[in-house]
């Protein structure tokens, strides 16, 4: 994949951090620290893993790779001003390489742009020792580190920025939004940017018109919006996807209902009197917004009980929920607020970035060279993303990164070496033994 994206070219094109190549280059460090991540490893530390493996050498046609406290000072290289730049550009480079392969959209070989690209916005907070430079006490009282995550609907990551723990999750996503969509709209048509309510604020919406981009926020509960919900307006019924996608299931004949477990939890909590919400019904309407935006209304009602039977109170609540978009009419405030939820998702990239290739380790001291870490973390997110696009089935793409290492990279083999060729013998009782050699034929140079 590296090789047919020439990620080794375009790297040392853009970042220059050494002044003498004894004996690596810049993509050796990048490229070496981003197959370490591939592969399972969470610390500089495991970078000696890369070293000692003789088989994995042999096939990256490596005589041997960088040392773990030589991979430490290449982050720290990317302190001073313009070297973490360089190196994002290069991944950015790498990645619209990537976009412009027509094998990437499976309903057309033509280089022409897709329609709509989702983009999703959110934030992460990771705790952190107390000798990182950069870090703050975030709201929660811990030292730590706050990252902005800018990823597409598809899993890939096209955005990552490192702040200090005491920030908001939104601040700085005008300028993300400032560098990230002038890419998109090289390959798509549009861009329809998702966030949840610490995102609706007046910045992001003008970056988002000022490119000509759509956007869909979880609005705010700012002090006029209840007393603009509870105005007389014509509402409608809504039924979440879920439950439309459940009813959809027991109008089929086949359909037959499956005796549900008892709940031991609820039945705890009404034995001791606790609270209990339950959602009766929702209904949807539409008004207009400042400076020519939707708001989408939810109005939720719901029977609310307290205390212990017989005495148990019972109650109706009523709450509101908010969407803020400017996307056109042509789209329902059903199709908005399904949308709008679908950013949800996002959740499992954050979780797949601390857990399937431990971006949010943060190995250096330096502010600068834990997020020039991010960035190459960030490629080796993509890596596995951008095979499981091209050549591997559909659904892989949106598999955890655990079952993918396991079926498409932790693979039995044998590495011999002729006298002028490489082979490579895999054991053919491999679960995905056939998707992975289909996967090879398809990304051979």
């Amino acid at each position: 994949m590296l090789r047919r994206l020439k990620a080794a070219q375009t790297l040392d094109a853009n970042v220059d951090v050494f002044k003498r190549y004894l004996p690596y280059h810049e993509s050796d460090h990048i490229i070496c620290q981003a197959l370490m991540l591939y592969a399972g490893g969470s610390c500089l530390e495991d970078m000696a893993m890369l070293q000692q493996d003789q088989a994995l050498l042999k096939i990256l046609g490596a005589e041997r790779t960088p040392d773990p406290t030589t991979s430490g000072d290449f982050l720290r290289r990317f302190v001073p001003r313009g070297k973490l730049e360089s190196l994002r550009a290069g991944i950015d480079e790498v990645q619209e390489t990537m976009w412009k392969n027509p094998k990437r959209w499976s309903w057309s070989r033509k280089r022409k742009r897709k329609p709509l690209a989702v983009l999703h916005l959110d934030g992460h907070l990771e705790q952190t020792s107390s000798t990182r430079e950069g870090a703050d006490f975030n709201y929660k009282g811990k030292w730590s580190y706050s990252v902005l995550v800018a990823s597409l609907a598809d899993g890939e990551c096209v955005g990552l920025r490192l702040r200090g723990g005491n920030v908001r999750s939104s601040d700085g996503a005008a300028e993300l939004l400032d560098d990230v969509l002038p890419r998109l709209l090289k390959q798509f048509e549009t861009v329809l940017v998702l966030a949840d309510s610490d995102y609706d604020r007046a910045d992001l919406r003008h970056a988002c018109e000022g490119h000509g981009c759509y956007f869909a926020f979880v609005g705010r509960e700012t002090p006029d919006r209840p007393a603009i919900a509870e105005q007389p307006r014509v509402w409608r019924s809504f039924q979440t996807r879920a439950k439309r996608a459940a009813a959809e299931r027991e109008a089929k004949p086949s359909f037959k209902r499956r005796k549900k477990k008892r709940n031991r939890r609820k039945r705890r909590a009404r034995q001791r009197g606790y609270k209990e919400l339950k959602l009766a019904r929702q209904a949807v309407a539409e008004t207009e917004g400042p400076g020519g935006t939707r708001i989408i209304i939810r109005r939720q009602i719901l029977d609310v009980s307290k205390g212990k039977s017989p005495q148990r109170e019972m109650w109706k609540e009523v709450r509101y929920r908010y969407v803020v978009t400017n996307l056109p009419s042509s789209w329902s405030a059903e199709d908005v607020i399904d949308e709008t939820y679908k950013r949800c998702d996002q959740e499992n990239i954050m979780a797949g970035l601390h857990t399937g290739i431990a971006a949010w380790r943060m190995p250096v001291a330096q502010l600068r060279g834990n997020a020039a870490w991010l960035e190459i973390a960030r490629l080796a997110w993509n890596l596995g993303k951008w095979t499981a696009q091209l050549a591997l089935p559909k659904e892989v793409t949106r598999w955890e990164w655990k079952r993918f290492r396991r079926a498409f990279v932790d693979i039995p083999a044998q590495v011999i070496r002729t006298a002028r060729q490489l082979r490579v013998r895999v054991l053919g009782t491999h679960r995905y033994i056939n998707e992975f050699l289909s996967a090879h034929a398809c990304l051979q140079v």
